[in-house]
C-alpha cells in the first residue's frame, strides 16, 4: 500500500481493493466509476494431472470463488496483517463457516 500523508495513519492510500489495512486503518475503497483499474478475481489454477487424479478438487474450487468476495478477502488480509492471526488457520475457519469443509 502506497500512502500519503505525515501521520502515522495514512490520509490517502494506494493499493488492492482487498488489503487488509483498509479496514486497519479506517480507510474505504473509493467507487472507480471509470473503470480505470483493472479487477482481480481469483481464479484457481490445477494442474491436469491432479484434477484427473482427484476430481473432486476441481468442484470445491469452482465452489469457492462465487464466496470470495472483497469483503471477504477483505476481512481475511486483516485479520492475517493487523491481527496477525495465522493465515492458514484463518482461511481454515472461512472455509467451515461457508460450509466447504468440516471443522
Amino acid at each position: 500500500m502506497l500512502s500519503y500523508g505525515l501521520a502515522r495513519v495514512p490520509a490517502v492510500a494506494m493499493g488492492f481493493a482487498t488489503d487488509g489495512r483498509i479496514e486497519g486503518f479506517g480507510l474505504v475503497n473509493l467507487i472507480d466509476d471509470k473503470q480505470f483499474f483493472p479487477v482481480y478475481n481469483p481464479a484457481p489454477v490445477v494442474r491436469r494431472e491432479v484434477l484427473d487424479k482427484y476430481p473432486e478438487v476441481g468442484e470445491l474450487l469452482n465452489k469457492i470463488g462465487p464466496l470470495l468476495d472483497t469483503k471477504t478477502m477483505t476481512r481475511m488480509n486483516y485479520l492475517v496483517d493487523i491481527e496477525h492471526k495465522d493465515a492458514s488457520a484463518v482461511a481454515r475457519d472461512w472455509l467451515v463457516s461457508v460450509g466447504l469443509i468440516d471443522k
